[in-house]
């Protein structure tokens, strides 16, 4: 018997471990855009890493904000593809509105930041709140103690963001009486309420003092490395997201550069 186990262990051969490859949370093939017959998108492939973090460079009117309008549903490009994968679900960007692609996870932090004036920290936070039952008014009223869970973790939630982005001492401040910087903070703990897992940032730096500044660079680097979270970032001060960024994409006449730069 033993020499019978012995020779089937033999002839069994332990099956090699397979790494699972991680899908990109963007894939873009062939871009194209066109305004008024100039070429801002070019044929434009690249593929965003789950968990990576780009810095879009390129000169004024090069069509970095434009590729990102493409890529959060404001635009259709005239030609190509842009496929995301969010939270584990796939969508094709191009032809998904914005709304679908921020419950699916993309967030997008805009130059011009909008906070509800009238209302507190707390509440802008939990406006980005999906799926809660106490929407419709049936379930408001049918279904009271589910409701009332939903909002209590919600709260949870929107605290834990507002913690993770400085701003839980402010939680009872209304919207107009923060700084340009609080705001931006406010703005990236509402992404976070919503789920955003892929964040579109334009010029996040731009408005900030230098402590102000150094502190949004902190908290993307965190945002990034501890909570796992894919950037794509347009800034002019492209030295200062050295810390955040660990490659960096170029566009110029309509094409993007994501190996090397240019002279």
């Amino acid at each position: 018997m033993d020499t019978a186990i012995q020779a089937m262990n033999e002839t069994i051969q332990p099956v090699p471990h397979i790494e699972k490859q991680v899908e990109p949370v963007v894939q873009a093939e062939g871009i194209h855009l066109a305004f008024g017959g100039q070429r801002v998108l070019d044929d434009v492939f690249f593929e965003l890493p789950a968990g990576g973090a780009v810095l879009l460079r390129g000169d004024n009117g090069s069509g970095k904000t434009t590729l990102l309008n493409v890529l959060s549903g404001f635009i259709h490009p005239e030609r190509g593809k842009v496929r995301m994968c969010l939270n584990g679900r796939s969508l094709n960007a191009p032809h998904t509105s914005p709304e679908r692609l921020a419950r699916a996870g993309l967030g997008r932090l805009w130059q011009d930041i909008r906070l509800f004036p009238t209302m507190t920290v707390m509440e802008n936070v939990l406006a980005a709140t999906a799926g809660m039952a106490g929407i419709n008014p049936f379930f408001a009223l049918a279904a009271w103690p589910l409701v009332r869970r939903q909002e209590k973790a919600a709260q949870d939630r929107a605290l834990a963001n507002l913690e993770l982005v400085g701003m839980a001492n402010r939680a009872n401040s209304s919207g107009d009486k923060l700084s340009v910087g609080q705001m931006k903070r406010v703005a990236i703990a509402r992404l976070l309420q919503a789920g955003a897992e892929l964040l579109l940032l334009d010029e996040p730096l731009a408005g900030l003092d230098e402590g102000s500044a150094q502190g949004l660079i902190k908290l993307l680097n965190e945002l990034n490395e501890q909570q796992g979270k894919a950037l794509l970032v347009v800034e002019h001060q492209h030295e200062r997201m050295a810390p955040v960024c660990n490659r960096t994409w170029y566009l110029a006449n309509g094409k993007l550069i994501t190996e090397g730069m240019p002279a």
